[in-house]
């Protein structure tokens, strides 16, 4: 079976009736032929599903369905798959794609909801909000708060208060380091890393504090440019070893961590 009639069997068998309609994103987007697309849509109602989307031809009116389209999508499943019929359009995001480091944190998001095999409405809210921020606030705050939340989602964030090996309650001004096996904030005693990866008395505070708060409401927290860029240098090197997935988007991707 070649890749793509896999993918399309993928989603043909997630029991979607012939026509639906539903809330979804464009999460991936690959050339398959001279003018189609294969789209991968991340939906709450439908899930994570592959459309095809045809591109111009005499006989079906092009629909278009650029990366980080947000939309009503309405699909219809054929004998080769579901086919993008139409789209009731919310948002094309396209300041994302107007700017390489905009575009390399999308890249990240759509990278872990892929890898986690999420659909959830919950995760779908934080992605959809993560995109429209990025059209607006910082590339590196948008990116240290999605990080921050979706690791909550999927309970693999740290806890900012105790050690979760040794159980003993951090010092006001005490240093963390990292336990790579727990992939997790650790106290020094417990550290994994040798110092390699140390967090701050005032760089834990923020991300506690972060995680107390709703997505956008912990994008109103105040931080200095310097330390927002520190904080997100920290949860890029150390996001491989809490996340148990491969991340395609920081292996080959613009950022060097």
């Amino acid at each position: 079976m070649r890749f793509v009639d896999f993918l399309f069997h993928t989603s043909y068998s997630l029991g979607m009736e012939r026509e639906s309609k539903g809330l979804a994103i464009v999460i991936r987007s690959t050339k398959i032929r001279e003018r189609d697309r294969l789209l991968t849509l991340f939906s709450p109602s439908l899930g994570i599903i592959n459309v095809l989307s045809y591109g111009a031809r005499k006989s079906i009116r092009c629909v278009k369905a650029p990366l980080y389209t947000e939309g009503n999508f309405s699909l219809e499943k054929g004998r080769s798959g579901i086919v993008l019929k139409d789209i009731d359009v919310i948002s094309t995001h396209d300041a994302i794609s107007e700017d390489l480091d905009k575009s390399q944190a999308a890249m990240l998001f759509s990278d872990l909801v892929l890898t986690s095999r999420s659909a959830e409405p919950e995760l779908y809210a934080l992605f959809a909000s993560a995109l429209d921020a990025l059209e607006d606030e910082s590339f590196e705050k948008v990116t240290v708060e999605f990080i921050v939340h979706f690791l909550s989602f999927e309970g693999l964030s740290g806890d900012f208060s105790i050690c979760p090996v040794c159980g003993r309650a951090y010092g006001e001004k005490e240093v963390l380091g990292f336990s790579s096996s727990e992939g997790v904030p650790v106290c020094h005693d417990c550290d994994t890393m040798d110092g390699a990866l140390l967090l701050p008395p005032n760089a834990r505070a923020y991300l506690k504090r972060s995680l107390e708060l709703s997505f956008s409401d912990s994008l109103s927290l105040v931080v200095s440019d310097e330390q927002e860029h520190r904080i997100f240098r920290y949860l890029l090197r150390t996001l491989p070893f809490s996340f148990p997935g491969k991340l395609k988007s920081l292996e080959y991707g613009i950022w060097k961590i």
